[in-house]
């Protein structure tokens, strides 16, 4: 096999490896009264990798780069966490439009929203 072949074989493995599952999320939720916490993030090695400690659990910045707050989501339940950079007024029994880029975690029936996050009254 071609050596220059084998190389670009490589790099796009690579890629593929450091792809993430982040997608577009939007969803309709009820805000049921859940105190918002400060969200503090992962810390990331130079290859975009969590960063664990001598326990195996992921290192946690210092410094915090939001606010998590918990809704629920109109038809399914879902518990829906979004992460949003400043703390925000919501209503309990209050319906909100969420949208952003997150992880919908199926084992977790939740969906983790904390990118490009927005925050509207549903109407």
């Amino acid at each position: 096999m071609d050596q220059s072949l084998v190389s670009k074989l490589s790099a796009v493995a690579e890629q593929e490896k450091k792809r993430s599952s982040k997608q577009i999320l939007s969803a309709v939720v009820i805000y049921l009264g859940a105190d918002a916490t400060q969200h503090f993030p992962k810390v990331k090695d130079a290859s975009g990798k969590a960063v664990k400690d001598d326990a195996g659990n992921d290192v946690r910045s210092d410094a915090s780069d939001g606010w998590t707050f918990t809704f629920s989501e109109v038809g399914t339940s879902k518990v829906v966490k979004v992460v949003y950079p400043k703390k925000v007024d919501v209503q309990m029994m209050t319906a909100y439009q969420v949208s952003g880029f997150g992880y919908s975690i199926a084992s977790g029936n939740m969906l983790f929203i904390d990118e490009g996050v927005k925050i509207s009254l549903y109407q």
